[in-house]
């Protein structure tokens, strides 16, 4: 049974609060034939929505008994405001995927964790995942959510452009990029072949800017931590260096500071532009266009480990009022259906396989360009933790204002660094809403 629909407001608003309890999922009463209902939340929308209603679609072939009801709510503040608000009042779905980078969104009381029993008798264990994405995922030792993918920054390369510009190695690929003048380099050379730009980023585009920042700041050895109350705990050389790096590279050959979250990836789709900056999910965009393209892990800009901005999809337990064994045991199995299925997800969104079975398959190797980058699993860096961090953020969204006046040169990249520290400061100050 297929049941989609968009949940109101108001319907949220009703909810009252309730607390959480945990289910014994061995002790469902229901009958092994019996139907189960199953609510499902997720913000896909595009071609990664394509994608998830594939897995759904499977899984309801998989489990025919259970009546999934998939609800896409819009993707960023409005999803996780519901989320919330659905969690708070004791009405939440079963399941709902979630940014990792989001968890301290939902402090500790709106989530349920995951139980490894469970999982381990579904064949899903801790040491399939990649070390640093667990280690986000993992509070206080508990299993808050369960990735799906992870998503890092990329770099898009057009070949045809690329091999005329001499950045070629023999074998077809982009050679080896070390460090930020050789990647800026890179840049004025795609430019004279293009006669537009070298490198497309949209610096007008809040997660766009913050991806290659976050990048740099955190292969410059900055550290973010950001406690209740404040001050903010960072490294204000690290992010000096970093946003000086974007002020260079957005020099208006090199990159346009005016590009956006549209313009950026269609420039490179219509080969104005030799390299693209942004996360693997415009590999569809560029598939599209039908040109010479490939794509490659985002280089060491600064030090020698390519440390990048990165999230991961995962499914996460809201917390309801009285949990149904029969739905809590159908929730694991669809989560660990759309894990083991994600080859499909991986090879049309870009996205890094979560699960090793996955990710290290020869049916995922084959993937290309999708899987060059595979490696960059090992060397993510999640946003800094924080009730206001995170995909679709006010951090992001307000960073974005702070870097996007260094790249249009309003700022200074010491100004811009200011900027953002004595936001950090006074939001540190306000405490979280939850």
């Amino acid at each position: 049974m297929t049941t989609s629909h968009r949940l109101s407001r108001r319907t949220l608003l009703r909810a009252t609060a309730a607390a959480g309890g945990a289910a014994l999922l061995s002790s469902c009463a229901r009958g092994s034939g019996d139907a189960v209902d199953l609510a499902y939340w997720n913000f896909f929308g595009g071609s990664d929505g394509k994608l998830m209603v594939e897995l759904v679609n499977r899984f309801r072939t998989e489990a025919p008994n259970v009546r999934v009801t998939d609800t896409t709510l819009m993707w960023g503040p409005p999803y996780y405001t519901k989320l919330a608000m659905a969690c708070a009042g004791g009405r939440a779905p079963d399941l709902a995927t979630m940014h990792g980078s989001r968890l301290s969104t939902f402090g500790r009381d709106l989530l349920d964790e995951w139980d490894l029993d469970e999982l381990a008798a579904r064949g899903v264990s801790l040491d399939e995942f990649p070390q640093p994405v667990l280690d986000r995922v993992l509070v206080d030792g508990r299993l808050m959510a369960l990735p799906l993918d992870t998503h890092p920054l990329v770099l898009y390369y057009n070949t045809d452009i690329c091999e005329k510009a001499g950045l070629l190695a023999p074998d077809g690929t982009l050679a080896p990029i070390h460090g930020a003048e050789q990647m800026l380099d890179a840049g004025r050379r795609a430019a004279e072949v293009t006669g537009a730009i070298g490198i497309a980023l949209g610096s007008l585009h809040e997660a766009h800017i913050w991806m290659p920042f976050w990048s740099a700041y955190r292969q410059l050895g900055g550290q973010m931590r950001l406690p209740d109350g404040g001050p903010a705990e960072v490294d204000r050389d690290a992010m000096v260096g970093a946003m000086t790096f974007l002020r260079d590279l957005c020099d208006g050959t090199i990159c346009s500071p005016s590009l956006d979250g549209q313009s950026s990836p269609a420039a490179f789709a219509s080969q104005q532009a030799g390299f693209l900056f942004v996360g693997p999910w415009e590999v569809t965009s560029a598939r599209t266009a039908g040109i010479p393209f490939s794509m490659t892990q985002f280089p060491a800009l600064f030090g020698d480990t390519p440390y990048v901005r990165a999230d991961s999809h995962s499914f996460v337990l809201p917390t309801q009022a009285q949990v149904d064994p029969a739905a809590r045991s159908a929730a694991y199995d669809m989560a660990v259906s759309m894990l083991r299925n994600s080859l499909a997800w991986a090879a049309g969104g870009g996205h890094i396989p979560a699960l090793s079975a996955v990710a290290d398959s020869p049916e995922y190797l084959a993937e290309k360009p999708v899987s060059n980058y595979r490696e960059a699993a090992q060397v993510v860096e999640f946003d800094p933790e924080a009730y206001f961090s995170g995909s679709g953020s006010t951090l992001m969204a307000r960073a974005g204002q702070s870097l996007q006046g260094v790249t249009g040169r309003s700022l200074t990249p010491e100004q811009g660094a200011d900027d953002l520290i004595g936001w950090l400061d006074d939001q540190l100050t306000l405490g979280s809403p939850l």
